[in-house]
This record gives structure tokens, sequence and C-alpha cells, in this order.
């Protein structure tokens, strides 16, 4: 195809992507490195219907967004985090509201050759399930405790293979995927948002639960300065002239003032204090 035909056809996606983005209120990066096939179709099945997962090449989603940098200000933030390999979400709602659904995906996969462990990666006591020899021989070598029962190895406790930050031979790469560990945990890279402001990545990881308590907590805050100051509204108006009941019934009862029906225990009350000065004469 001429140089000529390829510009224009690049032109053509990236006002097209372009068009797309402008159909939708928020837009969140996503880095999609590693992760797996099946991770990018469970997120498209989870967010069916409430948002769009767009995978393109880097620079047609840069072209996209700057070309909207005029209307939608502070959007070309959003085209500097297009570095590596990435994925964009667009959807009317909150990018906080999808960044719980993205954070729930994980997947997992083997260690290469020469990878670098990223935590410790132990075996537990008991049956491997595997028989003597083959990737299992490793193990004596390293100095684990074993015992062969009924033909298979067994671990006497638990052993260490791999220390974080060590590098992971190849003895040890077989013998893992011999015994179907993938060690390597996968997640979404939530790299930013634009909502109509630039939101950055690590601002999205959200707390539900503590987000919730937060909520509660100030809405009680909320409402208890509403009472004190005297601000109505449909909550803090039942609340305010209970208050103002009670304190008018405190002032009016300490001036010897009752309503009808304080009375009675008001006379109650006469009655008790002179019994305690009788039993106190009395005495």
């Amino acid at each position: 195809m001429p140089a000529q035909q390829i510009l224009l056809k690049k032109q053509q996606l990236s006002s097209e992507l372009a068009a797309k983005i402008k159909k939708y209120n928020a837009i969140t990066v996503i880095g999609i490195q590693g992760v797996s096939g099946r991770m990018i179709s469970e997120l498209r099945s989870r967010l069916r219907g409430l948002g769009e997962v767009t995978v393109a090449k880097n620079s047609l989603i840069t072209r996209a967004l700057n070309s909207l940098k005029e209307e939608r200000a502070d959007i070309e933030k959003i085209a500097n985090l297009i570095r590596g390999s990435n994925a964009i979400i667009l959807s009317d709602l909150s990018p906080f509201l999808l960044s719980s659904t993205i954070d729930e995906i994980k997947g997992s996969d083997w260690i290469k050759v020469g990878g670098i462990a990223p935590n410790d990666i132990k075996l537990p006591a008991g049956d491997l399930g595997l028989p003597p020899g083959g990737p299992a021989a490793i193990l004596t070598d390293m100095g684990a405790k074993i015992k062969i029962v009924k033909g298979t190895i067994r671990l006497d406790e638990d052993f260490v293979l791999v220390r974080a930050g060590e590098k992971v031979s190849a003895a040890v790469a077989t013998l893992l995927m011999a015994l179907d560990i993938k060690p390597i945990q996968l997640s979404f890279d939530l790299k930013g948002a634009w909502d109509g402001i630039f939101i950055p990545g690590e601002k999205l990881h959200l707390n539900v639960e503590q987000y919730e308590k937060d909520l509660a907590e100030a809405e009680a805050k909320g409402l208890a300065l509403a009472v004190e100051a005297e601000i109505f509204n449909e909550e803090s108006a039942p609340l305010i002239i209970q208050k103002s009941v009670r304190e008018a019934i405190a002032l009016a009862s300490t001036g010897g003032f009752y309503a009808p029906d304080e009375f009675e225990a008001a006379i109650r009350k006469a009655a008790s204090s002179a019994n305690a000065i009788k039993s106190i004469v009395n005495t």
C-alpha cells in the first residue's frame, strides 16, 4: 500500500476512535503487559453494558486523544500514559466505580528460566504427587527432607524452593511446571483516568468498605453540625425540634414552671427530695 494511502488510513482510524471517545464521559487507561487473553475477555464480559474495552496501537490512541485536547481539558495527560501495552475503557460511569472491577480480575503464570522470584516460592509439606527422579530429583540436591510413600514423593516439612529476589534455575522452573505452580501473579495496571479532570492511577484504587465507613462518618458529623447550628433540612428538622423541646422543658423546670403532663413527675421529685431531707434531719 502506498505511503499516502497508509497515512490516510491511519488518520481515518484515529478519527473514528476520537469519535468513539467523544460518546463517553470518561476514559480509563490500563496497562495490559503480560496479562492473559482470558483476563481481557473477563474484563470485557464484566463491563458489558457498563463500558467499552478497546485495544489499539499506542500511536492510534495517542493521536485520537490529542485531537480532543481543545474540547476536553487535560485529556492530553491521559495520552502521556500510553506507553507499553495498553487498553482504554470508555464509559459513562465514574472511573472509581470501574476500578474495583478492574482490580478484582487476577491471573497467574509460569515463571521463566532466569526470572526473578517475586516472593518466596514454597512447597507445602505433604504428598507432591510426583515419582522419584525426573523433575523432583532437584529436591534431594537442595536439601529437602523427603520420603517415598507408595511411589510418590512426600515432603516432611514446608520447603522454600526460591527466595524472593533470586533467579529461577531451569531445574526449578521445570519442577514448578510439573507441580502446576504458577507463581507470577497477573493484574491490570490502572494507569490513570479522565472524567472531566485527570485522575492519577494511584488515586483510583478504591477501598469500598473504608469509603462507605468514611461516608457514614461524614454524614453523621454533618447532621450533628446542622442540628447544633440549627440548619433546617429534611433530616435535621425533627432533631432540632426535639432538642429545642428538651431545652425548653429543662429551662421551665429550673424556674418551677411545668407543663400539665409534667406535674406528676415534679411532685414525685419534690416528695423524694423532702423525704431525703427528713431522713437527714431525723438522724
